[in-house]
């Protein structure tokens, strides 16, 4: 599908093609739906293999930043910045121009932090533009922790959802003990969850088993017999081959993408694992980015328990109407986008006719 196509079918108000030769900087930013005249969404560093599958990286992630604004009650719309790892000369040069061009925009995209940006990228890229939603000039904590703390709620909606009980009484597999992976760990374990986890890097193991987490191999996390599976590190994860090898009762993922096809939400509900979609559960971190931009506020704790209930919200309205989770909660988030433009319409009107 050609990119104008991508852009039609997923609604999107621009793409901005971005390079620089000296540092060999290559880069999308995708704008999805500026609502409110703002959009949020993280940069991502990232290899792929082609342009064409960072282009469509960052049309769907954009995409879905406007469904997870819309739940989490964000006056704003998504966006994304994916740039292609393997091209680049000179980081922090890379990282200077592509702030010249976010800042280009005039903070109609507010930049936050996504896989493979790193504390020193945030360094440089606040050096040529001002518009970086997440960061909070230092004073917010670590954007996994607040990923974290919100899909603690998800999970426990999830749980209580399908009868499971409260979080003491099961088990959880985490895929990835990365940014969210092991602040989520810590959060679950403190909570009497049992918990395996796997990751590719030793001193998140040695944390790992320190911690009274099982390890197990990364080429096993997914079939890991557990309540609960967590995919924590990259998208994609859930598809033909690693469906059917499931042990779980709940999919909860962080990790943005999970489901390697739409239709994948389907699979898992013919299996009879409740899916909670990731836009729904992952986000915390832009809860506090975007409340910090707007208001200055550190604290949005009670905010994000809303996060559970919105969980709640989704997976009843999927049981109710015999509807994947995912599709319930593309639902919901078109709904109230609907409503947000006949009420934008109806203003409008007005002014008119006044």
């Amino acid at each position: 599908m050609e990119l104008l196509e991508w852009m039609t079918r997923l609604g999107h108000d621009r793409v901005v093609a971005v390079q620089d030769e000296p540092s060999g900087l290559r880069a999308w930013i995708a704008i999805h739906q500026p609502r409110f005249g703002r959009t949020y969404g993280g940069v991502r560093v990232w290899h792929y293999r082609h342009e064409s599958e960072a282009v469509i990286d960052a049309l769907r992630l954009s995409h879905a930043m406007t469904q997870k604004c819309v739940l989490a009650g964000i006056p704003g719309g998504g966006a994304k910045t994916v740039v292609l790892a393997d091209h680049i000369l000179n980081r922090p040069a890379a990282m200077k121009a592509l702030g010249m061009h976010i800042d280009a925009l005039h903070g109609v995209y507010r930049a936050g932090p996504d896989v493979g940006f790193t504390a020193e990228d945030q360094q440089i890229l606040s050096e040529t533009t001002q518009w970086l939603a997440r960061f909070g000039d230092g004073q917010l904590r670590p954007a996994g922790e607040a990923t974290a703390e919100g899909a603690e709620w998800a999970i426990r909606a999830a749980l209580q959802h399908e009868g499971l009980g409260d979080l003491a009484d099961v088990s959880v597999a985490i895929q990835g003990l990365g940014h969210v992976g092991r602040p989520l760990a810590e959060r679950l374990l403190k909570a009497g969850v049992r918990v395996y986890a796997s990751d590719l890097h030793e001193e998140q193991l040695k944390w790992a088993e320190d911690a009274g987490v099982t390890v197990v191999e990364p080429s096993a996390i997914l079939s890991t017999d557990a309540d609960v599976l967590v995919p924590a590190a990259l998208g994609g994860v859930l598809h033909d081959l690693s469906i059917p090898k499931l042990r779980c009762q709940i999919v909860a993922p962080v990790a943005n993408n999970t489901l390697a096809h739409e239709d994948h939400a389907e699979q898992l509900s013919e299996k009879g694992i409740l899916y909670v979609p990731d836009f729904v559960m992952n986000s915390g971190a832009l809860i506090e980015g975007a409340g910090f931009d707007a208001k200055k506020q550190l604290n949005w704790s009670q905010e994000l328990r809303h996060i559970g209930e919105t969980t709640t919200q989704v997976l009843d309205l999927s049981r109710r109407n015999q509807i994947t989770t995912l599709q319930a909660a593309q639902d919901i988030a078109e709904d109230l986008l609907a409503k947000e433009f006949a009420g934008n319409q109806t203003e409008s009107s007005e002014k008119l006719s006044s």
